[in-house]
């Protein structure tokens, strides 16, 4: 488990890089921007239900921090992604991850990139386990769109806030109302 979370740790630094130079920013600008990152770590293990129509594993929300890496069941789907007004799921494949934007890329962007809204479903038959990592920024660090992506026929659509800030307000809330990150808009 230890190698598997360095490595993951790893693969996330090296997706901030590839996404730092499509939005023309320095290839190290978000792992630098993000500060001393933490990594927590979810096993989620959903038990098979009798009646899934009536209830969900999670219900429909974005994740507040920049980066989730998911690893999956292999045998049995239960993520769903929001697209175009739709619930659509995401099909297991093996030795695959399944990357999730976080609302802190959504900001640090300027909404260039979208963070997902998702939810987890439980299923009739079978029980289901994944594995989620989540790469957060450093609680103290001042977050808010890159000023490089800011300017006059781009102004800022997010406001500067701590990740603490952004945080606490978070779990203050149900986690299917609005975007969080509607409260930090401009």
């Amino acid at each position: 488990m230890s190698t598997y979370c360095k490595e993951v740790r790893q693969l996330g630094f090296r997706l901030y890089a590839m996404i730092s130079e499509s939005l023309g920013l320095e290839q190290d600008y978000i792992k630098k921007v993000l500060g001393e990152q933490e990594q927590h770590m979810a096993v989620n293990f959903y038990p098979k239900c009798p009646s899934p129509e009536l209830t969900y594993g999670l219900p429909a929300h974005t994740d507040p921090n920049a980066l989730t890496i998911l690893m999956m069941d292999e045998q049995v789907a239960g993520l769903q992604v929001l697209k175009e007004g739709r619930w659509i799921a995401v099909n297991p494949r093996p030795n695959a991850l399944v990357i999730n934007l976080g609302d802190q890329l959504q900001a640090l962007s300027n909404g260039r990139y979208k963070s997902v809204w998702h939810r987890a479903v439980v299923n009739s038959d079978r029980p289901r386990m994944s594995i989620a990592s989540f790469l957060c920024p450093c609680n103290s660090v001042k977050l808010g769109p890159a000023e490089k992506l800011i300017g006059e026929k781009s102004p800022a659509v997010y406001r500067n806030y701590t990740y603490d800030e952004y945080y606490k307000k978070f779990w203050s809330r149900n986690l299917d109302q609005e975007h969080c990150l509607e409260l930090f808009r401009t």
